[in-house]
Order: structure tokens, then sequence, then C-alpha cells
């Protein structure tokens, strides 16, 4: 893949850089990094440079001083900026889940967008989808922080006479009966969070078969598990993302990082997307409303 190197360089001496590293060439991470360097371009004077990281060098990292800024596109470009960047250089990152838990809120000089839809949002898109919702079930593993995060935020987050229900998959033998204790549980919802230790491939395809023979509403965390075959779900628009980074950035360059702060910054309205077909097999009613506002939608 060719990355465009974008320069918009007015006095070349003074004009600070912006290093912008992409996690992969993935469409996601392309859009948010085109969308924001364009940003960057318009509203200054900053060379800015797009990489992949599988093609950067320590050496680029390095040419960073503390009047530049690194833009990270997804986790392992903001892992790898946070461990090699010298740690006055500010650090921005999108498109990054739970940065939390990957050690961002501890470096110095670091904000950036969460990719993370807070609970209480699909908790409203679960109660608008099925307005008699009361109990919300959901896989975890005890092992896994990124579980007992999501988790202890959910129960924060609960609406009022809402109940969530857990199934540990430490605690049984294998995926398929963890799915199989969580239909058994015959909640309103069951809900996917995302935690790629708790749903590999295997255990979305099991999820998602149970669901349609049992007729159990799922609320998927991409729009990609709603295709195969949940019935709603949410995911993170990666222009949103971009667009509010690269604003993020012009803000740490005319505010300076101190002024900005350091809290990561709650990601842009989801998009929303609706499985019909599912609907129909499970005889789930959708309200024309929602279906309007669905940004993907498989019919």
């Amino acid at each position: 893949m060719m990355m465009v190197l974008c320069f918009c360089v007015f006095d070349a001496s003074a004009a600070r850089k912006v290093l912008v590293v992409l996690s992969s060439d993935s469409k996601q991470y392309q859009i948010s990094a085109s969308r924001a360097g364009a940003l960057i371009d318009q509203g200054s004077e900053s060379e800015v440079v797009l990489k992949l990281l599988s093609q950067l060098k320590k050496s680029d990292y390095d040419m960073l001083s503390k009047d530049d800024i690194c833009l990270a596109v997804g986790a392992k470009a903001a892992l790898s900026a946070a461990r090699n960047l010298d740690q006055s250089v500010p650090l921005v990152y999108s498109m990054v889940p739970n940065p939390g838990m990957l050690g961002l809120d501890t470096r110095p000089r670091t904000t950036g967008i969460s990719a993370d839809v807070p609970p209480l949002v699909q908790f409203e898109l679960m109660r608008r989808a099925q307005g008699t919702t009361r109990t919300v079930g959901v896989l975890y593993r005890s092992s896994s922080q990124r579980s007992m995060d999501l988790l202890g935020l959910a129960r924060d987050q609960l609406p009022a006479g809402w109940e969530l229900k857990g199934v540990d998959l430490d605690e049984h033998g294998s995926d398929a009966k963890g799915v199989r204790a969580l239909i058994d549980l015959r909640v309103d919802f069951a809900w996917m969070i995302s935690d790629p230790k708790v749903y590999s491939a295997a255990t979305v395809k099991a999820l998602l078969i149970a669901s349609i023979r049992n007729k159990m509403r799922v609320f998927a965390f991409s729009p990609q598990v709603v295709k195969a075959g949940a019935l709603i779900g949410i995911g993170v628009d990666p222009g949103a993302q971009g667009d509010q980074a690269g604003k993020l950035v012009l803000r740490v360059q005319r505010l300076g990082i101190d002024v900005v702060g350091a809290q990561p910054i709650s990601a842009p309205d989801p998009d929303i997307a609706i499985n019909q077909m599912v609907a129909k097999r499970i005889g789930a009613v959708i309200s024309k409303i929602l279906l309007n506002e669905a940004d993907f939608l498989y019919e």
C-alpha cells in the first residue's frame, strides 16, 4: 500500500510536524487518518506525514520535538508511540478502545479519542429496540481486566429497574456451555461486550446461531457482527473519529497539551446497525423511527 505524504509548509524552518501513525492499512484506519490529516492541513502550517506502523523506524519518532505532535490511529500505533516517543512529545490517539487499560492515561502529555461507546448509550438503544427491556445478559471472563472494567461501568450506568446477569466463561468447560447458560437465563437482550478475550470467531458464531434458534435478541459491538446475525448493535464511525482527532491536534497546537488536558474524550455518536432479516426470524419489531436512524440496515 502506498501512503500519501501531505506537506503543507509555509516556512519549513518554523513549521511544526505532525506524524500520523496507522496501526495497519485497514480501511477504517485509512479513513480516520485521512480525515484527521485533512483538518490539520487546513487548520495549521504543519507538515503532516502519514506512515504505517509496519514502515516506521525509531528515527521517525526521534525526529519529533516537544513542539511537534504524534497522532496514533489504533491501539497498536498508540502503544508503539507511547513506548518509543520522547515523553516531551505530545501524543494524541484515536480509534483506541479502553485507553486506560493500555496505560495511555499514565503517559504524560497524552490525550485522545476513546473508541468505547458508554454502556448507557448501548442500553438506551436496547430500550428503543424493545421498550419492555428489563434484563440484560452478558458473557464475560473474570480473568480479563477488560471484562471486569466494562461490567463495573455497566452496573454504574444500568437504568433503574434493569438487571444485569453475567455468565463467567472461566467457570464453564467450554464457550459453548457458556452460551447455553446465557440462553437459559431468558434475558431480554444478550449484550456482547467488546472484549477479545471473550469473543473469538467461534464464540460469536455459537452465540448468533443459538440466538436465532432460541429467538433471543443480541446487541453486538460492531456492524459486522450485526450483519452476521445479531439483531442490533453499534459501531465507531472512523470518519467522525478522524475529524475529532484532527480538531484535538489543532487544539493542542493552539493551547498546549497541558491546557487541553489528558483525559480521554468520548467517541462521537456511534453508528447504528440493524438486521431486519434477523428481526423477522425472531419476531422482533423495530420502530420505523429507529430503522430510519440506522447507518447500516441489513434487509
